[in-house]
């Protein structure tokens, strides 16, 4: 580099290195600077490493980067790596290439400009004047990547912690700390700035539903049978290791659109003073609230929407509060009766039935209880599980994760979950044991967990999974699963698509972006008339490390323009005041939020006295004569958990033509323990000829339920499967059920991988089995 009297100011040395791997070149540059005299390089918008690709107009291109920024969106961000694809004659499909910045770089994460022709490179110049002062040496590295074929943004991740030596779990963090400072340094925008700042799909529209002064610190929504919005106020959250009982106006609300134009117009309060609520569900006469360490029920016994304080029950405890981000979250009411709720990794709890003098309720200023892991109960630090109202009774459903935050289910009852920091999505079947952010599984044998089903990536931090089973929006988006992202400021979604005995979360849509840094959404619903909604606790920390602004929060509403919901008679009365008859009608109904509710009255109902017997006869016809499966397993369901299912036609049910008509039937039957003989040996014939993996599945997940005896015969059956090898679950749901008898029968258990045509289980059992039968000597 010279000077303007062309006297020498730098000198520069740059190596070059290419190598081929498969079919992707690498190509790695280092770029030194050694000083001859102080230098300042000014801000400037552009300079240095710089990629330009034939692209001419007319070709069609895409640039993204590790943040998952697409185009001018990418410009000016942050990021490790860019990488740019486009349109080459003889290439099919596109040709790419990738810039990987270096942790090294001074920087780093550095810049990129990213201009409107799809040329790109990092410019550590954006960020401000930098000097090299005389004799000092600067040095610069990159990977350039040329390949054909699509972006996969997971491998891309791989390639780049590759170069820079960082194969871990945590190799994008830096990404994590440039979303946080994006939302200190965002302007904060009140709720109608917010709206209009925001993108969505075309074809819909968003409006705020409701917003602070109205609401305050939402953690937390859910709906009545009236149609109007719960709101948990979590105002003692302060941070992610402080506040429990500290501000002490923690409250729960009652939110209403009256004149059903989308705005919220009323608000009562149910309740106030309550520590830390962070979880909610109405349903059986009241309100299910999880404020650590406590589920509680909040009973409303005169329907006065006050809460009868004298008569809240303490239902469990024992959950932990070490990281708030992570304790009780997400309760969402199942197709089983059950309320299911998520716990997160970081947060052991021992949960149990409260006992000597446990079932306390705590008001402001009290104390977390500190021997709250030194109690005997159940012991979950990341996973699922639920509660049933009736029996009351408590299960983890399945243990891993991360910080789970939102669950659902769709039309056949598969549940999913939408988890951050790890890949962000996951199927959940009861007795599974999953990829963990940190920790050790409980138990230490299990050597396999599943897996995350995404078969892509965005930026961390996902919550509210919401699949979409109403009417308003169009076929299109019947079944794909709608989550909140934090990092990435807005509503995105997924769709599922049958893998096996499983699924695979394939990429849909950035349905909404908030197009502002502050917008923290974390949960989701769909509402009584089909529209979909997301919970923005809304602050500058987005990560919750602190509370900025304590006196925001809102909640948006996202509808079509032209809404395909039927606006018939009742759709918006209260669903309490209809009969039992026309409660089980409405299981017919294209909105699943009127059967789903329906459902949580009738098992509310049928708990105090039978069904009409009406209603019942209409149940058992639909089960009988109706085409669609996903209709039929509604009055199932609702068979069920209102006591109307007897053991004989949940045996006869197992030859059922639908495949998941007969998976629930096996569920139900082992749902409360060992079934009867008969069951067990009509499941175990079943499994010799089962055709349906998805059935296979729901066989293997009930070795967990049945006596250890009856396993064998059972997984014998099961193990004979060549066309599950490879299944994403069952050769894992497998060894999750026999496990536990391997070191009992050591001899059956080599006999049982002769016999197995699945290599995974087979290397299991054979060393399992041959390691415990050879300790004593």
């Amino acid at each position: 580099m010279l000077d303007a009297e062309k006297k020498p100011i730098l000198k520069e040395t740059q190596t070059w290195t290419l190598t081929q791997k498969g079919n992707k070149y690498f190509l790695s540059l280092e770029w030194q600077g050694e000083a001859l005299t102080d230098i300042t390089i000014n801000e400037f918008d552009y300079g240095g490493l710089f990629l330009r690709m034939p692209w001419e107009k007319g070709i069609k291109g895409e640039v993204m980067n590790a943040a998952l920024q697409k185009n001018e969106k990418a410009n000016e961000k942050r990021a490790m790596w860019a990488d740019v694809g486009m349109e080459i004659e003889g290439l099919e499909p596109w040709g790419h290439i990738a810039i990987f910045d270096h942790t090294g770089n001074q920087g780093y994460p550095q810049p990129w400009r990213v201009d409107g022709q799809f040329g790109i490179g990092p410019v550590l110049a954006k960020s401000g004047d930098w000097h090299i002062k005389k004799g000092e040496i600067k040095i610069f590295q990159y990977q350039i990547v040329a390949y054909s074929g699509d972006l996969d943004t997971v491998e891309m991740n791989d390639l780049w912690g590759d170069y820079v030596g960082d194969k871990g779990m945590y190799n994008t963090a830096s990404l994590w700390q440039i979303a946080k400072q994006e939302g200190r340094d965002a302007k904060f925008l009140n709720p109608k700035e917010a709206v209009e700042a925001m993108t969505v799909k075309e074809g819909y529209s968003v409006n705020a539903f409701a917003s602070e002064p109205m609401i305050t610190q939402p953690i937390a929504f859910c709906w009545d049978d009236k149609g109007r919005m719960w709101i948990a106020e979590n105002r003692d959250y302060e941070n992610r290791q402080e506040g429990f009982a500290n501000s002490g106006d923690s409250r729960i609300l009652i939110l209403e659109d009256t004149d059903r134009d989308g705005v919220a117009d009323t608000k009562k309060v149910f309740m106030e003073g309550i520590p830390f609520p962070s979880a909610i569900a109405v349903g059986h006469g009241g309100v299910f609230i999880g404020a650590p360490p406590n589920l509680l029920f909040v009973p409303d016994s005169n329907n006065d929407d006050k809460a009868d304080e004298k008569d809240i029950k303490v239902l469990l405890t024992g959950w932990g509060i070490r990281d708030r981000h992570e304790t009780i979250n997400s309760f969402h009411w199942g197709p089983d009766g059950w309320l299911y709720g998520l716990e997160g990794f970081a947060t052991p709890s021992k949960i149990r039935k409260p006992n000597d003098g446990e079932g306390r309720l705590y008001k402001h200023g009290d104390e977390f209880p500190k021997n709250l892991l030194e109690k005997e109960g159940v012991d979950i630090n990341g996973g699922v599980w639920r509660y049933h109202p009736i029996k009351e009774r408590f299960e983890v459903v399945a243990h891993g994760f991360s910080n789970p935050w939102g669950i659902d289910y769709d039309a056949k009852g598969e549940m999913f979950i939408t988890a951050c920091v790890i890949p962000h999505m996951f199927h959940i079947m009861n007795g599974g044991i999953y990829h963990r952010q940190g920790g050790q599984h409980f138990n230490p044998y299990v050597y396999e967990d599943i897996k995350t089903i995404v078969d892509h990536s965005h930026r961390s931090a996902h919550g509210g999974a919401r699949i979409y089973q109403s009417d308003a929006f169009p076929a299109s988006e019947q079944g794909r699963l709608f989550m909140a992202n934090i990092h990435d400021h807005g509503v995105l979604s997924d769709i599922l698509e049958p893998n096996g005995s499983g699924f695979t979360a394939r990429h849909s849509d950035e349905f909404m972006m908030a197009n502002n840094a502050q917008f923290v959404g974390f949960s989701m619903e769909v509402g009584p008339a089909g529209d979909l909604y997301v919970l923005d606790w809304h602050d500058a920390d987005i990560c919750g490390g602190d509370v900025l602004n304590k006196d925001t929060g809102r909640v948006f509403r996202i509808t079509p323009e032209k809404s395909l919901a039927e606006n018939w008679p009742g759709r918006f009365d209260d669903l309490n005041k209809r009969s039992d008859e026309e409660l089980v009608a409405l299981q017919l109904s294209k909105s699943n939020w009127h059967a789903q509710r329906s459902r949580v009255i009738l098992q509310y109902r049928a708990a105090k006295k039978a069904l009409d017997a009406n209603a019942v006869k209409r149940l058992n016809d639909i089960l009988a004569n109706e085409k669609s499966e996903d209709i039929r397993l509604r009055a199932l369901w609702t068979l069920q958990i209102t006591n109307n299912l007897s053991s004989q036609r949940l045996l006869d049910l197992l030859n059922d033509k639908d495949q998941y008509v007969r998976s629930w039937a096996i569920q139900f039957l082992v749902e409360d323990g060992q079934p009867s003989e008969r069951a067990i040996n009509q499941m175990t014939a079943m499994a010799n000829t089962e055709t349906s993996a998805v059935v296979r599945r729901h066989l293997a997940g009930a070795l967990q339920r049945i006596n250890e005896a009856d396993r064998w015969a059972l997984a014998e059956s099961l193990v004979r499967f060549e066309e599950d090898a490879d299944d994403p679950n069952i050769p894992l749901m497998l060894w999750f059920g026999i496990e536990p008898i391997v070191a009992k029968q050591p001899g059956r258990a080599l006999a049982m991988a002769v016999e197995s045509a699945i290599p995974s289980l087979y290397k299991k059992l054979q060393d399992v089995s041959w390691m415990r039968a050879n300790w004593k000597n």
